[in-house]
């Protein structure tokens, strides 16, 4: 993911990326999958959708806990919407964020509440990190539909 931009946004950093191709739903749900399953393990505080970007989220961590945070599974995360969120603490980055997918956009927003995590490691601390959970997504997702395929022969 290329860096595009960063914000102090009342006390919060945000910082936009940019995804190296346009993505969809499937990507959004394998991203925050492995952001879950990676990272965050059980420390997921927050999963939401929204119906369109902008829009008023939906809480749906209760469901996804009872599926085991298997995202597809989760008839919550199952419908298309235009945001997913999800936020924790990450293991990986030490440190509480929050990251939300936009779907159909090639736009990825990050947001951690610790400037001095900035300040400390520059404003560019989280570029590999973002990198890494874009390349496992795509790699899941090429896994999933390669199966998928060969099942239907």
């Amino acid at each position: 993911m290329q860096f595009v931009s960063i914000k102090n946004d009342d006390g919060w950093i945000q910082v936009d990326y940019k995804a190296t191709w346009r993505y969809g739903y499937d990507f959004m749900l394998d991203a925050v999958q492995v952001i879950i399953d990676t990272d965050f393990q059980s420390d997921v505080q927050r999963l939401a959708v929204a119906e369109i970007a902008g829009g008023n989220n939906t809480e749906i961590l209760t469901e996804a806990k009872l599926v085991g945070m298997d995202l597809r599974n989760c008839a919550a995360a199952s419908k298309e919407c235009g945001a997913l969120t999800v936020a924790g603490i990450s293991n990986i980055m030490e440190c509480p964020v929050q990251i939300v997918f936009f779907n159909q956009t090639d736009r990825v927003r990050l947001f951690c509440p610790v400037a001095e995590y900035f300040e400390k490691n520059g404003e560019r601390v989280f570029d590999n990190y973002m990198d890494s959970v874009e390349i496992k997504a795509y790699c899941r997702d090429t896994e999933r539909r390669t199966v998928n395929r060969l099942s239907k022969k």
